[in-house]
């Protein structure tokens, strides 16, 4: 079955002529695309996004908790082996890190540069496609809002986050656009992960990573776009946490913002999101030494119509390392009985009460540690390390972390081995939960740095985090992918799967028993998830880096994965350059068993 899928990825790869460059939008076309109304559309309700139909891919994980995972068996170990491409097309250039949404028969893709469209999902056929006007590419001061990671479906409409901070309605059915609202700022403040919608209320985060300022979460009406609620990151003059950033001033915290993905419980009525870290990196450039910084690195639960903050826990104060608390925590109902004695266990809390409760569980930073709280009151349950990290030293019984002082970044004259690296540890790309077994599954790279803060210029927004790092693995390691599965109950590592090349893509869990995940070496990858073994792979023309989901059309499962994008992960790029690695033109690709 290998040879036909070579040569059709072969063809599709000749016709995709648009590489994968940082442009704001494609290339004006001769003729704009054909407009067909969806037919028989029917709107996405509450109710359908609490428990979401197994033929559909209605939200960025599949489910407001955020578990990346899906019931349907039809595909399964036996027969994943004759997977054959069925179709495939090719997608705007930029950075290409999309998860599709699915409704009905209709593929919602969101492209890079703000192109939206709606696709036949059975044959690839295209209904309509939007294009959102944009500034010149070079008015942006950076390109984190190019990519688009999700859009969502809601009611009649689909909606998504701008490059240009706007949050804009299109209607489902036509692509025409319904309302815009402008967050304001400027082109400093972005959004990569796309917003979340529930309840009528739209909530979404920003990223601001080359701002002399940190940003928000907003919180707006779905009829009509408008703002409602507003939450910032950095405390002012006079907030809680204010005096906890070192002396330094106000107009000299920069960066923080909320760019991971935000998940949500219906039953809590809780939306849950982490805050980024600040920079430049060493606390000494910055000037906020030995302050904590609240307001960083932090997990908050979080009413949805109010934006009141209900519960939060910062899982790294003092950030130097650019470790960025802000992936996503999957909200799981589990027995918690953590095994203090599991490889990795930094923490338990002793007067946590055992036995079934609501969690909040997942790696929400960088360092690659796990954790886990209640979902309602934010207790902490327990936490431990996958990666290698030097970055934490101790975490005690209620989830107070205390850092590696060894590893502070506050002599700019020196070099400092720090484990892991800028792009984790666990980056973006999400890990997988599923139900059958409480198992959950997360993408990780093996990764340090030697890290030296520039002193030939001055420390501005523009440079980010101010350093020179040097890639290399952690003792005893030659290979950058890996995928751990971990139980939710007792946090053991049930199994782990190590790869050379980075493997810089969510990972799709399926009740088959299967796991999908793509990589940098331009492969997509089935593996099982009850040993980690892998059971099938093929070769795309592009990095595989966009996030597998699966769905079903007339009693046929699909799976389905955007690759393509460009310059990622540079640091793991670097520990493997023997590998084929190009980023390669935009396409989507869709499989399915033979009929």
């Amino acid at each position: 079955m290998r040879y036909p899928i070579r040569h059709l990825l072969l063809s599709v790869a000749l016709l995709c002529v648009v590489g994968a460059r940082g442009d704001a939008q494609a290339p004006a076309q001769d003729a704009p695309p054909p407009q067909k109304t969806v037919p028989n559309f029917v709107p996405v309700t509450d109710a359908m996004l609490r428990s979401p139909k197994p033929d559909d891919w209605l939200l960025y994980r599949g489910n407001y908790q955020g578990w990346g995972y899906s019931p349907l068996e039809q595909i399964n170990k036996g027969n994943v082996k004759n997977l054959q491409l069925v179709w495939s097309r090719m997608m705007a250039p930029g950075l290409n890190e999309i998860t599709p949404i699915v409704h009905d028969g209709v593929m919602y893709l969101g492209n890079p540069g703000d192109v939206i469209q709606a696709i036949d999902a059975g044959t690839g056929d295209l209904f309509w496609e939007y294009r959102h006007p944009l500034p010149a590419r070079e008015e942006f001061p950076a390109i984190h809002g190019q990519r688009k990671r999700s859009i969502s479906l809601y009611g009649d409409k689909v909606i998504f986050a701008t490059w240009n901070n706007f949050i804009v309605g299109l209607d489902a059915r036509t692509g025409r656009r319904v309302w815009q609202s402008n967050r304001g700022g400027n082109l400093f403040v972005q959004n990569s992960s796309g917003p979340i919608v529930m309840n009528g209320v739209v909530v979404a985060g920003s990223t601001c990573q080359v701002a002399g300022f940190g940003c928000y979460v907003t919180g707006h009406n779905v009829t009509d776009g408008e703002e409602v609620w507003r939450n910032e990151m950095i405390p002012r003059a006079g907030q809680p946490g204010y005096d906890t950033w070192g002396g330094a001033a106000f107009d000299k915290r920069w960066m923080t913002g909320v760019w991971g993905l935000l998940t949500y419980d219906p039953d809590l009525d809780l939306v849950y999101y982490g805050s980024s870290g600040a920079g430049p990196a060493s606390e000494a450039q910055r000037g906020t030494i030995g302050g904590t910084m609240a307001g960083t690195n932090t997990r908050f639960a979080v009413k949805p119509k109010t934006g009141e903050v209900v519960w939060k826990h910062q899982t790294l104060p003092r950030d130097n390392w650019d470790q960025e608390c802000t992936f996503e925590m999957m909200i799981i109902n589990t027995p918690v009985n953590p095994d203090g004695n599991a490889s990795g266990m930094l923490a338990t809390n002793p007067n946590a009460r055992r036995g079934p409760r609501k969690t909040l569980t997942g790696i929400p930073c960088k360092t690659g540690i796990a954790w886990s709280f209640d979902a309602a009151t934010g207790e902490f349950l327990w936490a431990k390390q996958t990666v290698e990290q030097n970055l934490i030293s101790k975490i005690d019984g209620k989830g107070l972390v205390s850092v590696n002082e060894a590893s502070v970044i506050s002599d700019v004259n020196k070099t400092y081995r720090i484990c892991p690296t800028f792009t984790g540890g666990k980056d973006w790309p999400m890990g997988a939960y599923n139900p059958k077994t409480n198992i959950m599954f997360m993408p990780l790279s093996n990764a340090c740095i030697d890290e030296t803060a520039r002193t030939d210029r001055e420390a501005k927004p523009e440079f980010v985090y101010n350093t020179t790092n040097v890639a290399h693995f952690p003792p005893g390691k030659e290979k950058v992918g890996r995928i751990d599965a971990i139980s939710v109950e007792t946090g053991k590592t049930v199994w782990s799967w190590e790869t050379r090349v980075a493997n810089y893509s969510p990972v799709l869990a399926t009740g088959s028993g299967l796991l999908f995940n793509g990589g940098l070496d331009h492969y997509l990858r089935a593996l099982d998830a009850d040993t980690g073994q892998l059971i099938w792979q093929t070769r795309l023309p592009s990095q595989t880096i966009g996030g597998a989901i699966t769905y079903s059309l007339n009693g046929r499962q699909y799976i389905a994965i955007a690759a393509g994008g460009g310059a990622v992960a540079g640091t793991q790029v670097s520990l493997t350059p023997e590998s084929d690695m190009a980023g390669g033109n935009n396409a989507i690709y869709v499989f399915a068993l033979p009929q």
